[in-house]
């Protein structure tokens, strides 16, 4: 689903997408870096660890 979206990103003419996701979630974080996601930072949010990752397309 994030290729897809990603793909949909191009096609409006955007080169950088944020996705962000709770550091708790291992498996979202994976495909995240599978789809190209570099980790910027992590940031509290509300008690929970929310890791923020850059996709540059």
């Amino acid at each position: 689903m994030i290729a897809l979206a990603l793909d949909e990103c191009k096609k409006l003419g955007i080169n950088k997408v944020l996705m962000c996701c709770n550091k708790d979630n291992i498996g979202s974080a994976k495909s995240i870096i599978n789809n190209g996601g570099v980790l910027e930072n992590e940031v509290e949010e509300d008690g929970h660890i929310e890791q923020r990752y850059w996709i540059q397309l």
